[in-house]
């Protein structure tokens, strides 16, 4: 039989491996010490095998509450960092860019610890839940993993090329990856995050408007955060048309991303500040 005591016993495992991945790299980019590739390794595969007890708290967590984790933005936050690591577990075999675990290591262990600590029940009425709300938040989910390691991407590019222009070559920057790999994975994943994004925005339109109930001030926070999403889109959608049409590669095209994921986390902010917190698993 399933209790909190499994969901805890999973939660502690995954933020213990998270920590220890994030500290590596720490240590690895920040470090006098200069750790060897095969500990960056360990931190990088360490992501991975932290996304799998991760998955396993999720799903007990879930079963314990009698939460459906897409049915409900507070719960999905642990989802995203979830998927993120995910993502990057295969990134990284692809792409060469373990470095970017720099980012997604402390992101999945603060979206973890912080879902917590938020409010965890749904502000709709059950009259208004069936498949379309799954399908938006599932969607966005995906979307904002991948979207987690185009920041990454985007981020150490900006580093390395600051670097290279101040001809600042010491261990920091030989340790980082190379310019070319770093744009490469920024355009893929911003590429697989798209789709998911506009399918998204489209089913949260779709259920704002089957959902439309209360006076128009009550109706202002979730206004405000459509137009902080479709200001997501576009600025994505921009990036990745610039990059065809204008050619946008390298600095424009990172701090079009960082812009991007910046608006995508306000949303996500002001989805799990809406309802007071309480604390749950």
């Amino acid at each position: 039989m399933l209790t909190p005591f499994v969901a805890d016993a999973l939660f502690a495992i995954t933020a213990a491996i998270y920590l220890i991945a994030s500290s590596v790299f720490l240590v690895h980019l920040l470090g006098k010490t200069g750790l060897s590739d095969r500990a960056v390794q360990f931190a990088a595969r360490a992501i991975g095998i932290g996304a799998v007890f991760h998955a396993g708290h999720i799903v007990v967590a879930s079963l314990v509450l009698h939460v459906c984790p897409v049915e409900g933005m507070h719960f999905a936050m642990s989802v995203v960092s979830m998927l993120a690591c995910i993502a990057y577990a295969f990134a990284r075999l692809r792409y060469k860019v373990d470095l970017i675990g720099a980012f997604v290591g402390p992101f999945a262990l603060t979206f973890l610890v912080g879902s917590r600590a938020v409010a965890e029940r749904s502000e709709f009425s059950p009259r208004f839940t069936g498949a379309i709300l799954p399908i938006h938040i599932a969607t966005l989910m995906l979307g904002y993993a991948l979207f987690t390691l185009a920041f990454g991407a985007a981020v150490l590019y900006l580093v390395q090329e600051r670097r290279l222009k101040n001809k600042q070559l010491g261990s920091v920057g030989q340790r980082l990856p190379p310019l070319d790999a770093l744009d490469k994975a920024e355009l893929r994943f911003l590429l697989f995050g798209f789709p998911f994004l506009t399918i998204g925005i489209l089913a949260g339109t779709v259920f704002a408007r089957s959902a439309e109930v209360g006076s128009d001030v009550s109706r202002l926070p979730a206004l405000f955060r459509a137009i902080l999403g479709y200001l997501t889109w576009l600025i994505f959608a921009l990036v990745l048309l610039l990059r065809v049409v204008a050619g946008w590669r390298g600095r424009r095209a990172a701090y079009g991303i960082i812009a991007g994921f910046v608006v995508a986390m306000t949303v996500m902010a002001i989805y799990l500040l809406r309802t007071p917190p309480v604390i749950s698993p």
